[in-house]
């Protein structure tokens, strides 16, 4: 349902996949994405990276679909 609203519900529309080969969607607000923010990830914050749950990822992963995705 996160990916059908996208950015027109006011959130963040990057996906990725995880090692199950499950598509897993961001769960931030639209426009948060920035990748000179880099997240610290001893304690899990997202910086400008994208986040679902226990997975935080950027744009340039191999699996990624961007928050500009098609």
């Amino acid at each position: 349902m996160l990916e059908a609203l996208g950015e027109a519900g006011g959130l963040c529309n990057a996906r990725t996949r995880n090692s199950d080969g499950d598509v897993i969607v961001c769960t931030l607000d639209a426009g948060h994405y920035d990748p000179d923010d880099k997240p610290p990830f001893k304690d899990g914050k997202p910086g400008g990276w994208h986040k679902a749950d226990g997975a935080i990822w950027n744009d340039l992963g191999a699996a990624c679909i961007p928050h500009t995705a098609i």
